[in-house]
Formats: structure tokens, C-alpha cells, sequence
């Protein structure tokens, strides 16, 4: 029976090491990033330095790549280098030769985006997201694999144990601020992103801080699960900056949910939402006590119903971002109305009497219409 190489069948997981390296690397660099012995896989991720910013399991010094074939090379796992022709070349401490995966970090990791998001404009975009629980810590790693490039943060929550079920982070998080663990997820998808944070509330940030980041090409979200914060973000920072704003919150137990956006300026605001359809939202507003389940009896809801919710805003924001661009196709924001309400079960035993205005599970709700509350214009 003939012999099958692996390689041909499990490219980079057969006997054969394989590299995965940096279209670009020239010179004379250290090497850093992992080796998976499972798979016989070298993934150089950082050239000359640990970019610790990634978070994770730390990256190792796996060799070197020098400006020709070596004849010495020390401690080094894998050596590199290019040929008289400009190919790139690697082998094991062992002298085997590798097989080749280069990379480009924009290309490649935005490449299955092309023809539905521009990486060159998404890049250039920016998002302010308030709360980095389990709705704002989804709506920044999909924004961040749209390929939106600056990140403010904002919350003064430390990650713990209970929000592992809901949350995009995980065990290794936990005592880090929200904000802190978010940006390092968020790099481990792009790790040439912007990223600001901050451990306050929206109120406290200093505003010579945050207004540099507020223009038109960025949008402020409201992910907090308090109405104080939207309102502060929507009317003093949003609109006097010519920015979009949404706002994505779940009721009881994530029952269901409810999305408000408005552009700067030609529909009814923030403002005008509090002063007419406040008393019929059911959102839920806990404090932080509460919140971190020190005292009442919050039920924030799982995460499958968060999401659901989320994943539709996400997909406004981007809508949103996106909104000058003649080339994007909008996907929601002209079907969908300002203020449009997401049901996860109409069952009263999970969401009480008010899941009984919906229908039937899964229900969107784009009937409400917001008209400018005249007293207080």
C-alpha cells in the first residue's frame, strides 16, 4: 500500500513543519509568536518584540531571519531568510525544511470582507462604545471583524466569574477591568487597532480625553444598563459632534430587547425618545450593585438571547458607519424603524405580561414610530 504525506491532505497539521510569517519580514529580525507542537505549526505573530497588548498566552522567541542562509544559528527553533531571488526560505533548529503560509495582516484578515465592507474605509472608522458588559464586549469584536480600526472603551466594572456565561471574555479575565480585557481581544482580531480606554462612567471622562475622537466617521454606542449614560453620550457628545448615536438594551431577562438610533441632526433625538416612550420600554436598569449580583435579584438573561438582540444592532451600526458610502449596501437601517424592539420568546413565564405584546417568538417590531416631543423643543 502506498504511503500518503499528510501535508497534501492537513496542510501545516502533518510531520512537515510549517511557518506562518509576515509577507513584509526583511532584514535582520527576532521571531515571536507560538509553535503548536500538535499540528507542527509556527505562527510568527510579532517581529523584534512581544506586543503583550495581545493578551493571552505570552509569545515565545522562536528564532531569527537573517539577511541570508545561516550557517550557525544558536538556540533558534526555526531560522529564515531570502534568497538570491527574494524567496523566502525557513527550516527547523534540525535543518528541515518548512512549508511556507505568508501573510498580510490587512489583506488576510479582512479578505473574506471584500465586496460587502471596504477595509480601507472601515479602518478609518471609529466607535465609542459605553458599557463593555455581554451587549458592548459582542459589538466590539464584530465591529472589530468588520474591520473598524479605533476603539474608545468605557467602563469601571472589573470582569468576574459570574459574567463568564454572557461575556466574550473568559476565565483568564477575570479581576481585569472590562475595558482592559476587551482591548486585547479586540487585538488578537487586529493588532494594529486604535484603542482607548477608560474606568469610568461616561460623565466622568474628561471631555478633553474623548471629544478628539467624536467626528462624523465614528458612532457612539450605548451599551450600559443605565438611560443616564445614553442620554449624557447622545445629547452632550454625540450631536454637538455630528455623530451618529445608538442604543441597544435587553428587558428582563433578555426576554426580549430594543434598539434606538438617530443621526445628528434631521430626526427626533435621544431626548425626544426619553420624553415620549420611556414609560412603555421595559428595559432593565440595575445599578452596579445589583448588577454584579450583590443585592436584588437582577436577571440579565442568557447569552444566546443578548446576542440576538446585539447582532441586529451590529448590524445598524454598521449601516450607520456606513451611510455616505454609494458603494455599501444598506442592510437594516431602511427597513427597520428608530426605535424597533427584538422579541426572544413572548412566553409570560420567562418575560411576565409584557412579552404578551408580542405575537410569536422571534418577533421584530418596527410599528413605533418617534415624533419630536414638542415641549421640550
Amino acid at each position: 500500500m502506498a504511503s500518503i504525506d499528510l501535508n497534501k491532505f492537513m496542510k501545516g497539521k502533518g510531520l512537515k513543519p510549517t511557518v506562518c510569517f509576515p509577507l513584509d519580514i526583511a532584514g535582520h529580525h527576532e521571531l515571536w509568536g507560538h509553535h503548536h507542537r500538535e499540528s507542527n505549526y509556527y505562527n510568527i505573530i510579532s517581529i523584534d518584540s512581544t506586543d503583550k497588548r495581545l493578551g493571552g498566552q505570552t509569545p515565545i522567541l522562536l528564532g531569527h531571519f537573517y539577511t541570508e542562509k545561516p550557517e550557525h544559528t544558536g538556540d533558534d527553533c526555526i531560522s529564515g531568510w531570502r534568497d538570491a531571488e527574494g524567496n523566502v526560505h525557513f527550516e527547523t533548529s534540525e535543518g528541515k525544511a518548512c512549508e511556507l503560509e505568508g501573510y498580510s495582516m490587512k489583506i488576510d484578515i479582512f479578505s473574506r470582507n471584500t465586496g460587502i465592507l471596504e477595509s480601507d474605509i472601515m479602518l478609518r472608522k471609529g466607535v465609542v462604545i459605553i458599557g463593555c458588559g455581554s451587549v458592548g464586549s459582542l459589538v466590539a469584536l464584530e465591529l472589530a471583524r468588520a474591520g473598524v480600526g479605533r476603539f474608545f472603551l468605557i467602563d469601571m466594572d472589573i470582569f468576574s466569574y459570574h459574567n463568564i456565561c454572557r461575556h466574550q471574555c473568559g476565565i483568564q479575565d477575570v479581576g481585569k477591568y472590562k475595558t482592559s480585557a476587551l482591548r486585547e481581544r479586540i487585538l488578537q482580531i487586529n493588532p494594529s487597532a486604535e484603542i482607548h480606554v477608560s474606568h469610568n462612567r461616561i460623565q466622568d471622562v474628561p471631555l478633553a480625553e474623548i471629544e478628539p475622537f467624536c467626528t462624523p466617521d465614528a458612532i457612539m454606542v450605548g451599551c450600559a444598563d443605565n438611560r443616564e449614560g445614553d442620554y449624557y453620550a447622545a445629547q452632550m457628545l454625540a450631536k454637538p459632534n455630528g455623530m451618529p448615536f445608538i442604543s441597544i438594551g435587553c428587558w428582563e431577562r433578555a426576554f426580549a430587547g430594543e434598539i434606538f438610533y438617530c443621526l445628528p441632526e434631521g430626526m427626533p433625538d435621544y431626548e425626544d425618545f426619553m420624553a415620549t416612550m420611556n414609560e412603555t420600554s421595559g428595559r432593565v436598569e440595575a445599578n452596579t450593585h445589583i448588577y454584579m449580583g450583590e443585592v436584588g435579584s437582577f436577571e440579565p438573561g442568557i447569552s444566546a438571547d443578548i446576542n440576538f438582540v446585539t447582532t441586529i444592532g451590529v448590524k445598524m451600526i454598521l449601516d450607520l458607519l456606513n451611510r455616505d458610502n454609494e458603494n455599501y449596501t444598506q442592510r437594516l437601517i431602511n427597513s427597520l424603524t428608530q426605535y424597533t424592539l427584538i422579541c426572544n420568546t413572548n412566553n409570560p413565564k420567562i418575560g411576565g405580561d409584557m412579552a404578551e405584546i408580542f405575537s410569536y417568538p422571534l418577533q421584530v417590531t418596527r410599528s413605533i414610530v418617534l415624533d419630536y416631543a414638542k415641549e421640550t423643543k
